[in-house]
């Protein structure tokens, strides 16, 4: 084949690769299909991105087979504006979550760390506090219960404090994670602390900035941190099931059968399993129940007899029972409560979604007894759940 226009047809080729390894790239950051279940503009940028992308690639191949001027100039205009803009945003999306995040001083409980365990005199064998969901660098998010709910837990002498992902309001700006570390840093001096991410901190390439704040060279999406007859299964769910592999799937079911079932268990997770929530009018749908993830979870929990679900993601406290489990949805911690829950899961026991809070849990032989608590330290609620 005799090329007419080489100038014309080496830079669209050029572009071509260029655009379609970074949208390749960019296609497959983490959490970011799970998007698309629930935000329709998101899923229509990709799409607008995705003809971007495709755009030189199709003018080259017409320019390839037709010497025509007109062909030859949109080929070359969609070359070098698609290739442009695709390299800006690599650049961006790699260098904003790369900035340095100064950690140090942060009193961090890694995966590698053995899981915390000291009896109290009260006879519990672990004692432990959650949260989820603080969004820093939200607008809507309330700085003062947020600071004052770390300052409560690192008062009171807990095994290890957990929280359940969306640290950042956009995980891409490290300096909004810095801003979180800090936080911590200054709040949680005697507290020793695990934190995994959520949707927030994966938007849009948020991953490398929450490892260079909260993991360690080696750390997993999913893990598991055991102490005697405490088990903590910690899974890689941000948005619904999108994220839960197949792969994943087999390693919790593998993880649960090498677990006697005497012992108490925990699954925990951003998204939720099962929780009431309000009408999103951009996807269409309630931000409650999610049948697929209740499919595929719930039947695995429920044959293993897992003790307790605890996840964030909503931002409100539910108690929830479903057959044999116990679920809790502990997102108080500091994002903007959601109000008008016009859809009430049929599984749900108990819900406060006007007060930002935090999970006290103490972990005895047979129960588990489970603390909510207001950012101020008043009790909200109490409930013993008796372990399997």
């Amino acid at each position: 084949m005799e090329i007419k226009n080489k100038k014309t047809f080496n830079l669209g080729l050029i572009a071509s690769i260029i655009c379609a390894v970074i949208f390749i790239w960019f296609s497959f950051r983490p959490g970011l299909f799970g998007t698309f279940h629930w935000h329709v503009g998101i899923k229509c940028a990709y799409i607008l991105l995705f003809v971007i992308a495709a755009l030189p690639i199709v003018f080259w191949i017409l320019s390839t087979f037709i010497d025509k001027k007109a062909i030859n100039i949109l080929s070359r205009i969609f070359s070098i504006f698609s290739m442009t803009l695709w390299i800006i945003t690599y650049i961006a999306l790699m260098i904003l979550p790369r900035l340095k995040i100064d950690n140090s001083g942060l009193n961090l409980l890694t995966q590698t760390d053995p899981l915390p365990a000291e009896k109290t005199a009260d006879g519990a064998i672990a004692h432990y506090a959650f949260a989820s969901d603080p969004h820093w660098g939200s607008a809507n998010s309330n700085d003062e219960a947020r600071k004052a709910i770390m300052k409560q837990i690192d008062s009171r002498n807990y095994d290890a404090f957990f929280c359940l992902g969306d640290i950042s309001e956009v995980g891409m700006i490290a300096p909004i994670m810095q801003g979180a570390v800090d936080d911590m840093r200054d709040n949680l001096k005697n507290t020793k602390t695990l934190v995994i991410p959520g949707n927030h901190d994966f938007i849009v390439n948020g991953y490398p900035a929450f490892k260079q704040a909260f993991m360690k060279k080696g750390d997993k999406k999913y893990f598991r941190m055991d102490n005697g007859k405490i088990h903590l299964i910690f899974l890689f769910m941000e948005w619904d099931d999108v994220e839960f592999s197949k792969i994943q799937e087999k390693w919790l079911i593998k993880q649960l059968e090498e677990i006697p079932q005497e012992d108490t268990v925990i699954v925990l997770s951003h998204c939720y399993i099962t929780g009431s929530g309000y009408w999103d009018s951009t996807a269409q749908k309630y931000w409650g129940d999610i049948p697929s993830v209740i499919k595929r979870l719930c039947p695995i929990l429920e044959k293993y007899r897992v003790d307790l679900s605890l996840s964030g993601h909503n931002h409100f406290f539910e108690f929830l029972e479903k057959d044999s489990v116990d679920y809790m949805i502990i997102g108080g911690m500091g994002g903007k409560l959601d109000k008008n829950l016009e859809y009430s899961s049929p599984y749900s026991k108990w819900l406060d979604n006007d007060n930002f809070g935090w999970l006290d849990m103490k972990v005895f032989a047979d129960y588990l007894e489970l603390t909510v608590y207001k950012y101020d330290g008043t009790v909200l609620t109490i409930k013993r759940v008796a372990t399997k």
